[in-house]
Formats: C-alpha cells, structure tokens, sequence
C-alpha cells in the first residue's frame, strides 16, 4: 500500500495531493447536487401549493432526503426563499467583467433582467417572499449588497456622460434597485395586475429617465 492510500490528505512540498483533492471536489458536487434537489422541489411545491402550504416533510419528499439532511443545509423552508434571491445574485456578480462593457447603462440593465428575471418561472407568491427575505436577512448575505453590485455600472455611465453626476453613485445604485425590486414586489402581491415583463418594462424606462444627465 503505498503512502497516498495509507492516508488520502497526506501532504506533499506542492500542498494537497491530488487524491484529497478530488474527494473534497466530488464532495463539494454533492452537496451542490443536495442543495439542487432541495431548491427544485421547493420550488415547485411552493408554486403549486403555495409557502404556507408546503411543508419541510414535503419538500423533503420530493427531493428523496431525509428531513435531517435538509437541516444540514437550511433551518427553515423560508430559508430557500433567500436562497433563490441570492443565486441570481451570484449571477449578476458574475456577469460583470461582461456588463461593465456594454455601451450604456441601460443595456446593462436590461442584460441583467434579461438573465434572472424575465423567462423565469416564479409564481407572484415567490416573488414577493423572496423579495421580503432578501430585505430582511441582510446580515446573512454570503454576497456584497445588492446596489454594490450595480454601483460600478452607474459610475461608468457617470463617467460617459449619461447618467447625472448631482447625486452619489450609491445613491443611485440604491434607487434603482429600489424601483426594480419595489416594482417586483407590487407585482408579487397583485398590486400591479399587469403581466410582469410590462411591469419590469415601465420600471425600467421610468428609472432609466430619471437617472440620465440633464441637459
């Protein structure tokens, strides 16, 4: 037996052997693929039955876990509510080496729409209570603010010329988002009856007009 199968995280001069990495990697594809059963199932229940309606024994169920595995990864099922919010946050932090070179803000905007929201199959429960979690779990975030995320894109479009210069780009950052997810959230709880991309479509041009340089 030779000294790697004796012990698997045995160390050598250039770090962890390739054995213990690929155990720590194929864990970490487990618990991703858990975590992904655990959301889909949610997700589902939850657009069928409605949040108050569905119960962790059932979401358990349809994802084939155990109730304790699910409290390996969440404490409660609202917790997947945050967690949908904070996955497209993710994505947005992702997109943008891609979004700071579009031309112009608005064009950003829209791509990051275009990628987490529109096309998206959530019910107007979801939305809502997804909205309210990430509003009022701020402290849990594994993830900058949501205006941080946005802030650089105004700065540039301050430094072209097209977004006005008389308010602080965090401020503007935070109007947006404001606007955006207010907008969501009046959809969410049938504030606004218009179908959600027309909701999204007039947030987005009045708040694209507020912003821009006056001239």
């Amino acid at each position: 037996m030779t000294d790697v199968q004796k012990n698997p995280y045995r160390r050598s001069s250039t770090g962890v052997m390739p054995s213990a990495r690929r155990m720590r990697e194929e864990g970490e594809r487990r618990t991703e693929r858990t975590r992904d059963r655990i959301r889909d199932a949610a997700h589902r229940l939850f657009t069928e039955h409605g949040i108050e309606n569905t119960t962790v024994d059932a979401i358990c169920s349809a994802a084939g876990i155990s109730k304790g595995s699910f409290y390996l990864y969440f404490h409660r099922k609202e917790d997947l509510l945050l967690e949908y919010a904070l996955r497209r946050l993710r994505r947005v932090r992702e997109m943008l080496p891609e979004l700071i070179g579009r031309p112009t803000f608005g064009e950003a905007i829209n791509a990051i729409l275009d990628e987490v929201v529109r096309g998206r199959n959530w019910s107007r429960e979801v939305t809502e209570r997804s909205i309210f979690e990430l509003g009022t779990c701020a402290e849990r975030l594994s993830i900058e603010p949501p205006h941080r995320l946005v802030q650089p894109l105004i700065e540039i479009g301050q430094a072209r010329g097209e977004i006005r210069k008389d308010i602080p780009p965090d401020a503007l950052a935070h109007f947006v988002l404001r606007s955006i997810l207010g907008a969501l959230r009046d959809w969410g709880v049938r504030a606004d009856e218009r179908d959600r991309e027309t909701v999204l479509d007039y947030t987005v041009t009045l708040v694209l007009d507020a912003i821009q340089t006056r001239h």
